[in-house]
């Protein structure tokens, strides 16, 4: 009984404490996963929306099929489409992103994915929301044409005000919650980088 005793007590001085969770490193993963994730969701609503709006035109009564509509409506699935590639592109940019490196060579990825967000925010935005704008305005105009022209104007106003909102608004507020994200990996790096110096 003693021997059980001892080797107990042997047991229980052996025994070492759990490592404490590293908060930087889960950190890290957790806004990387949520940047990642952001960008596959909105790239999948995007191709879902294309879908729909292809199969909305195919389903068009025969009358309402003309060529101005037709284009449109093509030119509006083909922008999802595009920004939905150009989503996936940056959501597998960012799983290309190695954690298992030093913290210096995955401070340095996190920078680069940094300044090519930059790059793409400088273009894509401007540009997406001008083809869409054009499309939508040739398609409404189409659409209403035969309508009061106080119709077609509360038309127009209503969707280009929630265009401006959307681009002004919530776009920029959006883009200011992916940037907290991605400064928020880009300071634990920095401090773990610190730790190793």
């Amino acid at each position: 009984m003693e021997e059980f005793k001892d080797f107990e007590n042997l047991w229980k001085k052996a025994e070492t404490k759990a490592p404490t969770k590293n908060t930087n490193i889960s950190t890290i993963k957790n806004n990387r996963m949520k940047l990642k994730n952001t960008y596959t969701k909105g790239a999948i609503l995007l191709i879902i929306t294309g879908i729909f709006i292809l199969v909305l035109l195919f389903n068009f009564d025969a009358r309402i099929q003309t060529t101005p509509i037709i284009t449109s409506m093509v030119i509006i699935a083909a922008v999802c489409f595009l920004q939905a590639f150009l989503m996936i592109f940056t959501a597998e940019k960012i799983s290309k992103i190695d954690e298992t490196q030093t913290p210096s060579f995955h401070l340095k990825q996190w920078q680069n994915f940094r300044s090519f967000q930059k790059k793409q925010r400088h273009w894509n935005m401007p540009v997406y929301y001008l083809f869409l704008s054009i499309a939508l305005g040739i398609y409404l105009y189409e659409l209403l044409k035969n309508v009061d022209p106080w119709k077609m104007i509360l038309a127009f106003v209503i969707t280009y005000s929630w265009m401006l909102f959307a681009y002004f608004y919530l776009g920029k507020r959006e883009i200011k919650k992916q940037d907290a994200k991605l400064d928020g990996i880009i300071t634990e790096l920095k401090s773990l980088e610190n730790q190793f110096h």
